[in-house]
């Protein structure tokens, strides 16, 4: 009997450490996400909004800005920014927010082998998969 105890105290503070490890990552979770609804209000206006944006370095970029009804392609770095070019709106892809993969699916493309993060897998590499099988 002692000894199934002793298996026990040793076990017992593995699962509390663990179940705290756990809570901390699941509230750093909720904080990641309140923090991006927090910036990406601040980040819209009636105005302006962001559209997009892409890290060509760590100090420059671009993105696309929709300022009173018209699309801009500006340029962006540490000691300046530039307007590179006015879009057309049928020029755009649309891309309704929400449609885009969540990590958990992005983890899941990549785990089960195919790379292309946008989630149209290569077709190529699906007739190989399959015929494999």
């Amino acid at each position: 009997m002692t000894l199934s105890m002793g298996n026990a105290s040793d076990i017992l503070p593995l699962f509390f450490a663990l179940l705290a490890i756990a809570a901390v990552l699941y509230l750093c979770y909720l904080f990641s996400r309140f923090l991006a609804k927090k910036a990406n209000s601040v980040a819209s206006t009636a105005n302006i909004r962001i559209l997009e944006r892409v890290a060509l370095a760590p100090d420059k970029g671009l993105a696309l800005a929709r300022i009173c009804n018209r699309c801009y392609l500006i340029g962006f770095s540490s000691d300046r920014v530039e307007l590179l070019k006015e879009i057309d709106e049928t020029e755009l892809r649309s891309s309704q927010p929400g449609t885009g993969q969540n990590f958990v699916d992005a983890l899941n493309t990549v785990l089960k082998g195919r790379l292309d993060l946008t989630g149209h897998g290569n077709e190529k590499n699906h007739k190989i998969n399959r015929k494999s099988k």
